[in-house]
Order: structure tokens, then sequence, then C-alpha cells
């Protein structure tokens, strides 16, 4: 819980937590295994079903390698068609967290098993498909995820309890994935299995997070994969009526193709975010901006190839409210070769355009180079970028080097030196930066400027083999920065600590001091959570007190989550800060599955004094066409007194 905090507060720096092993045996590669015969994705795993050199055991802790203490196995097979992964887990039938049954979802909080396969094996390039005891399916291709069954492509998955647990049995077709060329190819893979009642991931081999420890699937024969030239289209239409507005008549498209084997074409024309809900910001005390999370589909999708830095970016799509048409290329050349472009035309006003490439000459090292660039009346601007990243055994440096020029705002840089090293289950970063008075990229997110200094942050987490205690994680940060020129500009340190009790009580606290400029700050905050580990059922809270801005606060948040049956889910937050003002966040949302395609839900938001709301309801899913039905608007900040119907109608054109 304060390890959420904790980034919240913006004090993680980019660099991810590593660990070394404690306990485990290392988990040997594994043979490929081509079968003739597909198997039948029934959910039940019969005798002789896969073969025994095929199978894999033993899984340990993600981040310490300590040994599970619950058995767990699998089988990888494949064809000229499809992988085929089948995994049995030994653990409390009674107990394993089953909620979902949908496709192409989120298996947060379910108990549920992971393959992650890269088909390049340069460990840069991961495809990831779940499916827990149910059958419900989660995807995330390798650069993003599509929205739409006709792009994204299924899976088929199938699962059930047993007297002794669960099983389960997923096929993923080759063609769903970016695949390199026919013949022999040493594959990376990787299986996850998490267990609700740890709340933690158990993998087939601990990594230590270092590419060269991901397992081997070796000696796979890459099949012919089916690259017909195919168009997939999306139109929409929309009609509606708005109060004091003229009535809604609407239409655009949505495309998408391949271009050669490994790259992705998307565009979009007249595109229409009317369904999709606006992120919340909560209440926080910041003297800096902050931006919510970007969930447009057309910036979602091949996000992960358009790299523009880490928090501080040259490009944030949120900058962008509206367009006209948008362009997105992405994928890879070679095996070491990443490219994302992206352009967006507000016809007659603005045309922004991103160029990002990643090179990773070997597994553990990569340089990134991204360019943005802001073509409009008297905003013009542009910006580059220059990262790299190398790791030898435990200790890793980076930097990152970005540019800005404005014909209003002038030129300016940002740069910064990382080194981190990583021991056990602790992790320890420092991290120099410095920014001058005039970055300011127009499309991207740089929250402050004109400064120099230094960060040290500090995390250590455990897993306890026994006793009542199920995790828990402390750490401290620092840092200091003064002005270009010499004057003061910030000092802060925090401490901080979490414990996850096995009877699901989760417990967090935090002390903060901070120094910035004329303002001596500090806070105290504690929350508690139970049961921390279930995402449907649950209550939390917290409490924060403390002086910011020289003026003494207190706030109170509590977050509540209740699935009074079985496809119905009710999620509630609110949150109250007294500081010289009283300010007041309330959040309700409600969601009811009618089955896996067709459901009805809501959102209601009090904020600054106004409520917005809105219903819907929304057949999608699946493949064919989906409709949805909006009362309201789910991305305005006051209710509008609007009723739309929309409609979209897959179309496959081969050329």
């Amino acid at each position: 819980m304060l390890g959420q905090l904790w980034m919240r507060k913006g004090i993680v720096c980019a660099a991810m937590v590593l660990t070394l092993s404690a306990g485990a045996v290392a988990q040997p590669d594994l043979k490929a295994t081509k079968i003739a015969k597909p198997p039948v994705i029934d959910g039940k795993i019969e005798p002789n079903e896969y073969p025994a050199e095929a199978r894999g055991e033993g899984f340990s802790d993600k981040d310490t390698n300590l040994a599970s203490d619950e058995f767990g196995e699998f089988w990888l097979v494949y064809t000229d068609k499809a992988i085929y992964l089948a995994a049995r887990f030994k653990t409390d039938p009674r107990k394993v967290v089953r909620q979902e049954y949908r496709q192409n979802v989120g298996l947060s909080g379910n108990d549920n098993v992971r393959l992650d396969i890269d088909p390049f094996g340069n460990a840069s390039n991961f495809n990831t498909f779940g499916t827990n005891s149910n059958g419900a399916t989660s995807i995330n291709l390798s650069g993003g995820r599509a929205a739409k069954t006709e792009w994204l492509g299924e899976i088929l998955a199938n699962g059930r309890l047993t007297e002794t647990g669960w099983e389960a049995e997923m096929r993923i077709p080759w063609a769903i994935m970016n695949m390199p060329p026919v013949g022999v190819r040493d594959m990376r893979f990787q299986v996850n299995w998490f267990r609700s009642n740890k709340s933690n991931t158990y993998t087939y081999k601990f990594t230590n997070n270092r590419a060269e420890n991901i397992p081997v699937w070796q000696g796979v024969q890459v099949p012919p994969v089916d690259r017909s030239r195919v168009l997939n289209l999306l139109p929409y239409g929309v009609s509606g009526v708005q109060e004091g507005e003229k009535p809604i008549n609407d239409a655009g498209l949505d495309f998408k193709t391949s271009i050669g084997e490994t790259l992705s074409l998307v565009g979009t024309v007249n595109p229409d975010f009317r369904n999709i809900e606006s992120s919340i910001l909560s209440l926080d005390f910041s003297y800096f901006e902050r931006l919510a999370s970007e969930n447009r589909p057309f910036f979602q999708e091949g996000g992960e190839y358009i790299r523009t830095g880490f928090e501080q970016r040259l490009f944030a799509s949120q900058r962008i409210r509206s367009f006209d048409t948008g362009l997105k290329l992405y994928g890879t050349i070679g095996d070491d070769l990443t490219i994302g472009a992206l352009s967006t035309f507000d016809f007659g006003n603005q045309i922004a355009n991103v160029v990002s490439l990643g090179l990773r000459p070997r597994p553990e090292q990569q340089f990134q180079f991204a360019y943005v660039g802001n073509i409009q009346d008297g905003r013009n601007s542009n910006g580059v970028m220059l990262n790299y990243f190398d790791r030898v055994g435990d200790l890793e440096v980076y930097s990152t080097n970005q540019l800005s020029d404005d014909e209003n705002r002038g030129s300016g840089m940002r740069n910064g030196l990382g080194l981190s090293y990583n021991k056990g289950s602790q992790y320890m970063s420092l991290d120099f930066t410095q920014v001058s008075a005039d970055f300011n990229p127009w499309l991207g997110f740089a929250s402050e400027r004109n400064f120099y200094g230094a960060s040290l942050f500090y995390n250590a987490d455990a897993t306890p083999s026994s006793g009542p205690v199920n995790s828990f994680e402390y750490g401290f940060g620092g840092r200091s920065y003064v002005r270009h020129g010499g004057d003061f500009y910030r000092d802060g340190i925090d401490l901080y600590g979490s414990v996850n009790l096995k009877n699901g009580l989760g417990i967090g606290g935090s002390l903060e001091w901070d120094k910035f400029e004329q303002f001596a700050d500090h806070s105290f905050e504690l929350g508690l959570g139970y049961p921390y580990n279930n995402p449907y059922n649950g209550i939390g809270l917290e409490y924060q007190k403390g002086k910011f801005r020289n003026e003494n606060f207190e706030s109170y948040e509590l977050d509540f989550r209740w699935r009074p049956l079985n496809r119905l889910q009710i999620n509630a937050g609110a949150e109250f800060i007294d500081h010289t003002t009283w300010q007041t966040q309330y959040i309700i949302s409600a969601n009811y599955d009618f089955n896996r395609l067709e459901a009805v839900g809501g959102r209601a938001v009090y904020e600054d004094n106004q409520w917005n709301w809105y219903l819907s309801y929304r057949l999608s899913g699946g493949k064919g066409a989906e409709y949805f039905v909006l009362v309201g608007d789910p991305r305005a900040d006051s209710f509008q007194n609007r009723l739309v119907i929309k409609a979209v109608v897959p179309i496959t054109v081969r050329y």
C-alpha cells in the first residue's frame, strides 16, 4: 500500500526493484516440443495428454526467489498453428479466487497463470497471455493492446477446480503475435503463477530482472504464418440528442493493417471517445502539475513503442485534447531495433509528430532516441531525446538527455545520470538531474525546471516463509536541489513502511519532511486495508496530517469495494481535505454483467461543488458489431443532459 503512495508522490525513480536469489533452485531452460495432434482445450489435463519432456515444475517468489510452499507444474508444446500451455496447481480449492469469466480482461486478484513469450528471443518483445480456473483470458501484446477482438485476435482457454487445487489450458495462435522469419530459433519465455492467498506472483525461473536469466525455449521451429494483406476497418456511427444543442449525428473510422512481417499501421478518422471514461485525479498536495492517465485506445495501442522519457517526458498524449485524424506505425525491424511513430492532424490548427527508436545491441544494453514536433501557429516546437541503459552484474547505469526548442519559450535541456545497485531483496539508487530554466516541451510533461541536484532512494521487501506476516517492505528517500545560480530550491526526506498480514489486513505508514523555497512542510500518513488482496470486496482507510504551504492540513480517504451478486460490482471512494478550505471528492461506480459481452454500468463523480454522472449499456468484447447507449458524458466535468447511441461494425478487406 505504501509503495503505491510512494510512487504517487513521485519519489520512486524509473529503475525497477531488482532482487537476488535466496532459497530456491534455479530452473532449467526448456527444450521445445512439437506435437502432431493438438490437445483438447477443455480445462482438464488428462494423463499422457502432454509429453513429459515438455513439463516444468517448481515456482519461486518473483522478487525474493523464496520457493513456493505450494506446488505448481506446467506443460508447454506447440504445433504449426499455435502454442499450448497447460498448468496445474495444488492449493486449497475453497480459497481460489475465480470471479472473472470474460475474455480479454484483467485478471487482477484472481488466481491465474500467465505465459510470457518473446518469439524473437531478444527479451524485448514479450507477449503475455493469461487465464484463470474459469477460462477467463487476458492478452497483452508486445507494444500495447488493441480494443477490438478482430484486431487483437483471441485465444482459447478453459479451466476448472479440482480436489487438490485448480488447472487450466490455453491455445495461443502464432498469428496473434509478430513473428520472426521461418526457421529454428530459441525463444524466451516465462510462466507466472499468481496466488491470491499470498497476493503474490511466483515464476518458473527467478531472473533477478536480468534479461540473460529469462528461460529459453530451445529449438522452436518457427512456422510460416499467414500474413496476407488484410485491412481491418472499424467504422462507427453515432446519433443522439443533447439539451440546448443540435442533434448529434456523426461517423468515423478506425483501421489497422500490417506492413511486412513485423510492423503495424493504425489509423483513425474523426475519432470518437464518447464511450471512454476520463481518468479522475485524486485530491492531493502538490506544488507541481499532475496528469491523469491516458485511456484513449488510439494512444494506448502500440504505446510501448513510443517512449520519450519516463515521468518527465517529451510527449504526453493527454496534451492532445482532440484531433481530426491520426496515424501510428509501430513494431520491430530485425531482432534489435524497435520503432514507433505517431502523427495527429487537427486540420487548420495543429499537427503533432512523434518518432521513437530503440536499439538493443545486447539484452542488458539499450539506446533510445525520440523526436517530438508540434506544428501550430505561434506554438511551433521541437524536442529530441537520447537515453542509454546498461547493466553489469548488480550494477545498472542509465542516462537521459532531452532537448526542447519552442518559438515562444526558447531552448532548454534536461539531463540525468543514474546508478543503481541491487543485492538480496534490497535496492538502492542515486540519481543526478539538471534541468534548465527554459526546458519546456510543449507536448510533453515537465513538471519542474530550473534546478540541479541529486536524489537517493532505498527499498527493501521480504516474504517470510512462516508466521502471521505475508509480506512487508520499508524504505526511505531523500533529495536536494538548488536553482541554477545557487539559490535554494528544495530539500526533502521520506520514510515509509508497510506490512501485509496473512489474515488479510494491510497496514502502512509514512513520514515526510520537505522544504520547498520559502515553505517548510511535513506530513504523517497511516493507511489500513482489509482484505488488501481482494479487488472485489474490501475497505481501505487513509489518514494524513501535516503542514503544506505553511498551513496545517488533515485529509481522510475511504475506499469501498463490494460484490453483492456474482456479476454486480460496486466501488465507492471518498476523499476529504481540510486545508485553508474544505475540499471533497466522491466517486461511485457500478457495473452489472448480463453475460460475457453485455453489461450495464455507470459512474458518478462529485468535485468542485458539481456532479457528473453517466449510465451506459454496452454489447462489446467479442467479434462482430458492438453497440453502446450512453446517458450523460463520461468525459465531462459536470452532468450533460445527453443521450447517445453508438454502433461499431467491423469490416475485413483482403488486398
